[in-house]
């Protein structure tokens, strides 16, 4: 895995994707926190301006960082060379996933100057500040966990980058399209229902086994259509006054987005342990994702 990591570290630093991505990053916060914190006509001491234009740059940034990561191998048929060697794919994938992190974590540790830059001009909360940092961080490891799967999809540069972004603004607007859904039980179960199909076709895509696929929707479907059928005759009896799965199809867009995690945890000032399992969850189920994704190469 060391060796891997060196490789794609060196590669980075070798041309413009890293470097672009780093100064734009920066750009972005610089640029945020000169017009909201050091400009005497609009002052208060709060990152929290800068991270919500942050996360938005990262929607187009991580993609285009991410683009290269598995397509490029692909394209140019040196992930044989990779997928031959005496390695296992997790480490192969491990290796080009924290050689991004040590990308992304370079600008991040600039980010961790300006809360004491700041300092210096008013009083910050350096507490919060630090916290949000670090939630920032993960929300940037979870965004390219998902863009290095969706780079390992093709070895097409432009649609990998192109792909990325429409994934990732997905999980940004989930908490947009959880408001517009009816908060019924009947919306619930319809909305975990295509979950499921989405869920059930993943499998056969990298099963292709028709039983396998069938057996695990079957195992889903069976108990949450047993809940749905049993809540809403305890409801209709008046034994309990609301179903569970009311607004249930709500509450899980939300959480399975990092930015609805991350705008959670700034708007309510504290470290929450929740968003945080949350993000790395996401994190390690794509990189699981992506490591499947080749092995399927490996031994096609």
């Amino acid at each position: 895995m060391s060796a891997v990591y060196k490789r794609e570290l060196k590669a980075y630093l070798h041309n413009v994707y890293g470097f672009l991505f780093a100064a734009i990053l920066l750009l972005v916060f610089g640029f945020i926190i000169f017009m909201t914190n050091l400009n005497p006509n609009y002052y208060f001491a709060d990152l929290s301006s800068a991270f919500q234009y942050g996360e938005l740059a990262l929607i187009l940034l991580v993609p285009v960082l991410c683009m290269r990561v598995m397509s490029e191998d692909r394209r140019n048929k040196t992930d044989m060379f990779y997928l031959t060697l005496p390695l296992r794919t997790s480490s192969v994938i491990l290796g080009k996933y924290f050689a991004l992190l040590t990308v992304y974590a370079f600008p991040t540790l600039i980010i961790c100057l300006y809360p004491l830059i700041l300092n210096c001009f008013g009083t910050v909360n350096l507490l919060y500040a630090y916290m949000s940092i670090l939630l920032f961080f993960l929300l940037g490891a979870a965004l390219m966990a998902v863009c290095m799967f969706v780079s390992s999809l093709t070895g097409h540069l432009v649609v990998s980058a192109v792909l990325g972004i429409l994934s990732v603004g997905v999980l940004y607007f989930f908490p947009m399209l959880a408001n517009m859904l009816p908060l019924t039980s009947l919306a619930s179960y319809i909305g975990l229902m295509v979950i499921i199909l989405l869920l059930a076709l993943a499998v056969y895509a990298f099963t292709k086994s028709l039983t396998v696929t069938l057996v695990s929707a079957c195992a889903c479907v069976t108990p949450l259509s047993v809940a749905y059928v049993v809540a809403d005759v305890l409801v209709k009896q008046g034994k309990i006054e609301a179903s569970f799965m009311e607004g249930l199809i709500q509450e899980i867009l939300c959480n399975i987005s990092p930015f609805f995690l991350f705008e959670n945890a700034l708007m309510r000032q504290t470290l929450d342990i929740f968003g945080v399992v949350m993000m790395l969850s996401v994190s390690v189920f794509f990189i699981y994702l992506t490591i499947q994704s080749a092995d399927r190469r490996r031994w096609a």
